[in-house]
């Protein structure tokens, strides 16, 4: 696996007034890698995600992508840089059918006057992008006309993941992948984050799941209270070693890379 960084950021801050949710956290990701963000209830997870895809503005710090300094102020610089975010909430309509919901903001206009004109949408070719790439990801979901709401927690989940891949162009964020999913369904996407690296994509995934941190992951980074504590290779550490820099009981190396 290339070393080369894909996202870099260094000295990532977020105050509300006095209170420190991020103090000078490092991320390092680099191509081709799925690198797992861990930590306890309040850690800063998921405030360093919106930090770095413009969902809230960073009290300081800098952004880089392929070595150059990226300005991503708001989630729509984050999806012109090439960064697609999953949420824990999927961002799903449940009242819309999955062709609707995987296009949302980004519906396709016929080629002809009906679409320069009256902006007429080509819903047979969504349909058509939407069956290829289901399945080349083996993604078993044929009704594509069903509302979302009429599909298993597992299913929503794939059809989230498959947007990264349709419209992601360097990096994916997942916010907790598995988050409510059963044993069998959290394989399912499991494997479709791992899938994800086959088509181009590098991968920061929030999880509390510590075997799927070590069966899926190239490396974890490790907030305590808005800090970072260390940075390790999977096969360096095991679940123990993780609990333990997670709470504190063993003293990290603060140093990303």
């Amino acid at each position: 696996m290339t070393t080369h960084p894909v996202l870099e950021a260094r000295g990532i801050s977020k105050h509300y007034g006095g209170i420190v949710a991020l103090d000078n956290v490092d991320l390092t990701l680099n191509e081709g890698e799925v690198l797992a963000v861990v930590g306890d209830n309040g850690a800063g997870k998921s405030t360093l995600i919106k930090a770095l895809t413009g969902a809230i503005p960073r009290t300081s710090g800098t952004i880089r992508f392929d070595g150059r300094e990226a300005q991503i102020d708001s989630p729509t610089d984050a999806k012109a840089a090439g960064i697609e975010t999953v949420y824990q909430d999927l961002a799903l309509v449940n009242e819309i059918p999955i062709t609707q919901n995987v296009f949302l903001g980004r519906e396709i206009v016929r080629d002809d006057w009906l679409g320069r004109i009256f902006g007429v949408l080509d819903f047979k070719r969504m349909d058509r992008e939407i069956r290829e790439l289901f399945a080349k990801l083996d993604i078993r979901i044929t009704d594509i006309y069903r509302d979302a709401q009429a599909f298993s927690g597992g299913q929503r989940q794939a059809v989230a993941l498959s947007k990264t891949v349709m419209f992601g162009k360097r990096v994916a964020i997942l916010d907790e992948p598995t988050a409510a999913l059963g044993v069998r369904e959290s394989q399912m996407a499991m494997d479709l984050v791992r899938s994800l690296k086959d088509h181009g994509l590098s991968v920061i995934m929030i999880t509390h799941n510590m075997q799927h941190v070590l069966n899926y992951c190239d490396r974890v980074m490790v907030l305590r209270l808005g800090r970072l504590t260390a940075v390790r290779r999977v096969e360096e550490v095991d679940g123990d070693t993780l609990v333990g820099l997670i709470t504190g009981t063993i003293d990290g190396d603060a140093q990303d890379g």
